[in-house]
């Protein structure tokens, strides 16, 4: 148990309060969020609210697989609902075996990208509530696991928005302008698969700023590259133009897949030079740029010998002209001559009378 945590709690008197025992846990966790659990939490469907606002700003913009970690560092893999902002399939395992009930009160501390840290403070000070474990006091040392992925359940829609009173009033926002920029450092092998995958920008989540499949596709980058590739990018930056420069690297990706032969060196040398813009401002894409590299040389090789054979053409061509040329002017000779054979032809059939003449001359 952890000796700062436990001068926290017992400074607590035995009289306060289960919101007043939680909040002295929840000091100095960040980011964190406190839930006191109604009837509808731990009875019949099972399923937990969560503070949309925390929602919004730590967790991914679609479903996927939140993992808690209990006290004893046991691992519970739950469904998180992105448009319900609730938790459906196996948060009912991690309620039965926690045994909680009605009144006892959560503190959630996201510890890394869907992953709680999740300490349980019970609605009465005994040791035991019906064999209910008591508070589980902050332990900060704990030990990332495979996530493994879960069956889900059909959604239903919240037929009593009543359900969950007061959704923000135990909502601690992270204090003094402090950002989530540690999860940015972990390691792209740490990810089990696309469903772990979220998009960290200077401690922020940007998944939402992105298509799904443009995310799953950068997934595949990072991945075929054993990093991430945003991990460098300068501070500051904001989050809707590194969504776009992801975006837009992963567009390029696609079009350098689909080069051929006819595919303009232009064409090429405007996503180079996109791509070094990038580059500039922490982008790991230079081996984008030199696979562009690769095929402009080949195409630039390509079309120097194309220049070459056309000129050599062109040459061709000329000679090829000159020589009609030359045909013409012997087609014409040609032509002429003709006409002076003919006209030769007819003055010889005018000498006929003449041959005779001369022919039947006395001897």
């Amino acid at each position: 148990m952890d000796l700062i945590n436990q001068q926290k709690i017992s400074c607590v008197d035995e009289s306060s309060s289960a919101m007043d025992r939680a909040q002295a846990v929840a000091t100095n966790l960040y980011p964190n969020f406190l839930r006191r659990l109604l009837k509808s939490h731990v009875t019949g469907e099972f399923r937990l609210n969560l503070p949309k606002p925390f929602c919004d700003a730590h967790l991914p913009k679609q479903s996927c697989v939140l993992v808690l970690l209990d006290e004893n560092d046991r691992e519970y893999n739950t469904k998180y609902a992105v448009g319900k902002n609730r938790l459906t399939s196996g948060w009912k395992s991690f309620s039965i075996a926690h045994k909680l009930l009605e009144g006892d009160i959560l503190v959630f501390q996201l510890i890394e990208p869907c992953k709680f840290k999740v300490y349980i403070v019970k609605a009465t000070r005994l040791t035991q509530v019906d064999g209910a474990t008591t508070t589980a006091l902050p332990n900060q040392n704990f030990h990332p696991e495979s996530i493994e992925a879960v069956k889900t359940e059909p959604e239903q829609e919240n037929t009593n928005p009543t359900e969950y009173p007061h959704e923000h009033d135990y909502y601690s926002e992270i204090a003094n302008g402090k950002r989530s920029s540690e999860y940015s450092l972990i390691n792209v092998k740490d990810v089990k698969g696309f469903k772990d995958f979220t998009i960290y920008v200077d401690g922020i989540i940007i998944d939402s700023e992105m298509p799904t499949q443009c995310k799953a596709k950068y997934y595949e980058l990072c991945k075929s590259r054993n990093m991430f590739l945003h991990e460098n990018l300068v501070q500051g930056l904001n989050g809707k133009l590194a969504a776009e420069m992801i975006s837009e690297t992963i567009k390029i990706a696609d079009a350098i897949r689909a080069v051929d032969s006819k595919t303009a060196p232009a064409r090429m040398e405007g996503w180079d030079k996109t791509l070094k813009a990038f580059e500039d401002l922490g982008m790991v894409v230079g081996f984008l740029r030199v696979r562009i590299h690769e095929l402009l040389s080949i195409s630039r090789e390509n079309q120097a010998s194309v220049r070459l054979k056309r000129v050599e053409r062109d040459g061709a061509e000329e000679e090829m002209r000159a020589l009609d040329v030359k045909l013409s002017r012997v087609k014409t000779r040609i032509e002429k001559i003709d006409s002076e054979l003919d006209a030769l032809g007819a003055e010889i059939e005018g000498l006929d009378p003449v041959f005779k003449e001369i022919a039947h001359c006395p001897w």
